[in-house]
């Protein structure tokens, strides 16, 4: 790992020299870290290269689309587990590693800078958050990983068990939490309120918490045996009050009035219904030197499912053509009729299903939860070149806090069953859908649940991690992914293989088991 500690360090110093006229430092004739954080504004900025890496490296890494939902997977789709081409699931981590490196920075500047305590506080926990943020996302791509800390390591360091890193994640999480202000409390060095939903606040925080827990209790199946000995059901408490004291704040946190104001609204950014989210809209020409690359930083599946009418030059028959796609007869069993989020999720659903040509639709539904498009201004040929939906990333809506505290409500039973049905039929009513029946799905609530996460969320990347964090595999993942076998998935089938420059400098890393037997 130290080769991503030098480099990124050595940036974030070079990043620091290039702003030093702009952030009025104490000139130097070199820049060091000491003269880099003298003042609160400094060290904010230097909390702010975390926040940053998230935006610029992170967003698209997350996403998992072998399990998102799809009536369309062509032959060779890596969703269909292609055991015998492991290059198919290599995952970079160093992203992650990266938002890691630059939190760890200013770690140990905090306590010299003059400043009340409070601020101190805060901005801990902003780097607290960022940690546990990386590894949240580390550990559902890869499992076991380096375990890095507060230092920076000099020396090669091998792989922790995912349930010891999850650990450290979830104890960052909650410091995170109690050092962190509310939304509305948040301001910048300079006492300003801070008005975007970027920066961690303690409803940030809990969802982070809430999430992390869910992951090691819903995942234990897939820890090794020496590693099961933890009561889930505790992790399920901890995380359900976290969702708790997020949908409590209900002058901070609240669900757009129809899923067609959470379109419009939400994906812009700064709406109630988020949570946390990374600012994109009218800023992609920032994220890349090429058109290309803006397009791959996606922040949701929508690229691979979404074309005609937003993406400039697309027509109707490309639909035939995405790489995912949902036929008209999965969106009404899906959605009711009455379910607003049929006709908000999808262009025109019933005059696209009934007045259009079949050879042109297909049979596939359009769908439409992103409803601008960012396209190039260049001029001459390049220009309305279209690069990617013009969205915020929305890291955590408030939808996926109700309907994850569902979960862990129907996970502990007892007293908390009414309460989970309850948190369902908040999402249904306001998607003015038939409220909960115990009948549905044989009585199984918590499945009822998962469908609930797949039709809300349909499209926007975290089925494959709902998937696995309700142990759904055999059901709703696809091909050979249904049958693999209990040391499958302690081998690490779910998890990606590291790719070769990872060993490079690191001889004490070891490749996942399930993959390095396979190449």
């Amino acid at each position: 790992m130290k080769h991503i500690y030098y480099l990124f360090l050595f940036t974030f110093l070079l990043n620091c020299t290039a702003c030093v006229d702009s952030l009025d430092m104490s000139p130097e004739n070199s820049v060091t870290f000491m003269n880099v954080f003298e003042t609160e504004r400094e060290l904010e900025i230097g909390v702010m290269g975390a926040e940053a890496s998230v935006r610029n490296e992170c967003v698209g890494q997350d996403l998992a689309p072998n399990g998102e939902y799809s009536d369309y997977i062509e032959e060779g789709s890596s969703s269909l587990l292609q055991e015998h081409e492991p290059f198919m699931y290599i995952v970079d981590w160093d992203w992650f590693y990266r938002v890691i490196s630059y939190a760890n920075v200013p770690l140990p500047y905090i306590d010299k800078i003059d400043m009340p305590k409070e601020r101190r506080n805060f901005y801990r926990g902003q780097i607290y958050f960022f940690k546990a943020f990386a590894y949240l996302h580390i550990v559902r791509l890869c499992g076991d990983c380096v375990l890095i800390r507060d230092e920076v390591e000099t020396t090669p360091q091998g792989q922790t068990s995912w349930i010891k890193v999850i650990d450290y994640a979830i104890e960052l999480a909650k410091e995170a939490v109690q050092l962190l202000p509310e939304w509305d409390k948040l301001t910048d060095a300079n006492g300003n309120a801070v008005t975007h939903r970027a920066r961690p606040c303690k409803g940030a925080a809990n969802a982070l918490l809430a999430h992390l827990c869910a992951w090691k209790a819903g995942c234990k199946y897939m820890a090794k045996p020496e590693d099961r000995n933890y009561d889930e059901q505790e992790l399920w408490k901890i995380a359900e009050q976290a969702c708790t004291d997020i949908i409590k704040r209900e002058d901070i946190y609240k669900l757009a009035d129809t899923p067609e104001d959470m379109c419009e609204t939400t994906f812009m950014g700064g709406s109630k219904e988020s949570v946390f989210e990374s600012i994109f809209r009218n800023y992609w020409d920032e994220l890349a030197q090429t058109k290309w690359d803006q397009r791959l930083a996606s922040t949701d599946m929508a690229v691979f499912y979404q074309g005609y009418p937003v993406v400039t030059g697309a027509t109707m028959a490309n639909i035939q053509y995405m790489r995912f796609r949902i036929t008209n007869e999965t969106v009404e069993k899906m959605f009711s009729k009455d379910d607003l989020r049929r006709d908000a999720w999808f262009y025109r659903y019933e005059y696209m299903r009934d007045s259009v040509d079949i050879d042109i639709t297909g049979g596939y539904a359009y769908p439409y939860k992103h409803r601008k498009a960012y396209v190039s201004t260049d001029g001459g040929a390049g220009g309305g070149e279209f690069i990617n939906f013009d969205a915020n990333k929305i890291w955590w809506r408030l939808a996926d806090i109700i309907l994850l505290r569902a979960e862990c409500r129907a996970r502990l039973g007892g007293s908390y069953l009414q309460g989970a049905i309850d948190d369902l039929n908040t999402i249904r009513t306001r998607a003015k859908a038939k409220l909960y029946d115990a009948s549905e799905y044989g009585g199984n609530l918590r499945y009822t649940i998962f469908k609930e996460r797949e039709k809300e969320f349909l499209i926007e990347g975290g089925r494959w991690f709902d998937v696995l964090r309700n142990e759904y595999y055999k059901t709703e993942l696809y091909g050979g992914f249904r049958n693999v076998s209990a040391q499958d998935i302690i081998d690490g089938v779910f998890f990606g293989a590291l790719q070769s420059s990872n060993f490079w400098d690191n001889p004490l890393l070891r490749q996942n088991i399930y993959w390095q037997r396979r190449m």
